[in-house]
């Protein structure tokens, strides 16, 4: 587990906290540290991660403990004309989707990219990655989405993620591992596959959940598909979706329910 720090910054909030739902540290104390707190898996943070500046504004860790999501990233800023554009510069996200929220995580491989890509289509604020292939990560099927765009306040952003099936586990669904970074224009960035995705895969270990985990991890799967359900049943609205609600009828289909 990570190490406990007693670290604040003075006149704000802690940055260092823990609660039954978040647990905060600072990066810079637990960066060389395994991360074990997953009942999924373990693995190291990639080099540009493990050795960083303490920062004050943000802690640089965070772990979601219900949704099961675990946050590393770096704070940084830098000035475009008048203006100083306060960035998080580099990030590392890992998220085990344990609780079944995330549409599409019970579908097949190949049903989870039709179902992005129909998502992508029918929502104007999800556009379509640059780059959308199938990559293989120690004997795992993994589906990469890349993107790069170029922002008005004089900076360039990249993200890669990676939606990756195992069967180690004991999980249908998916996990998903991405990587970003946000820089001004004209700076060289790092390649987000070489310096984050790889040496994630390297040192990634997958633990076998035990029966206890397994009924926990289906029982919220089963809470979230009765909630979509519901709110079907009621006409009600879920997300973004097509006029006929196919996508929604999709889901509660992976769900185990009878729909048109």
């Amino acid at each position: 587990m990570l190490l406990p720090v007693a670290l604040s910054a003075c006149g704000h909030a802690p940055l260092v906290q823990e609660n039954d739902r978040r647990l905060s540290r600072m990066l810079c104390e637990v960066g060389e540290q395994r991360v074990t707190l997953s009942p999924r898996f373990s693995y190291d943070l990639p080099g540009p991660l493990r050795h960083t500046p303490c920062g004050t504004l943000e802690s640089g860790f965070d772990y979601d403990k219900r949704r099961d999501v675990q946050t590393a990233g770096t704070t940084g800023s830098f000035r475009a004309g008048a203006l100083e554009i306060l960035a998080s510069s580099l990030s590392l996200v890992v998220e085990g989707w344990l609780d079944g929220r995330e549409e599409g995580t019970l579908y097949t491989p190949e049903q989870f990219l039709q179902y992005q890509l129909a998502l992508m289509d029918v929502t104007s604020s999800k556009a379509r990655p640059q780059d959308i292939n199938w990559v293989t990560h120690r004997s795992m099927q993994c589906l990469r989405f890349h993107n790069v765009w170029h922002g008005p306040s004089g900076s360039w952003e990249e993200d890669v993620k990676y939606w990756c099936w195992e069967n180690q586990s004991g999980l249908k669904q998916p996990f998903s591992v991405s990587a970003g970074q946000r820089l001004p224009e004209g700076t060289k960035g790092y390649d987000l596959d070489q310096a984050f995705i790889l040496p994630f895969f390297q040192s990634l270990k997958i633990n076998r959940l035990s029966d206890t985990a397994l009924a926990e991890a289906d029982a919220k799967i089963k809470a979230a598909c009765a909630h979509v359900k519901s709110r079907y049943d009621q006409h009600l609205n879920w997300g973004d979706d097509y006029p006929d609600k196919r996508l929604t009828r999709q889901r509660l289909r992976s769900c185990g329910y009878d729909a048109p």
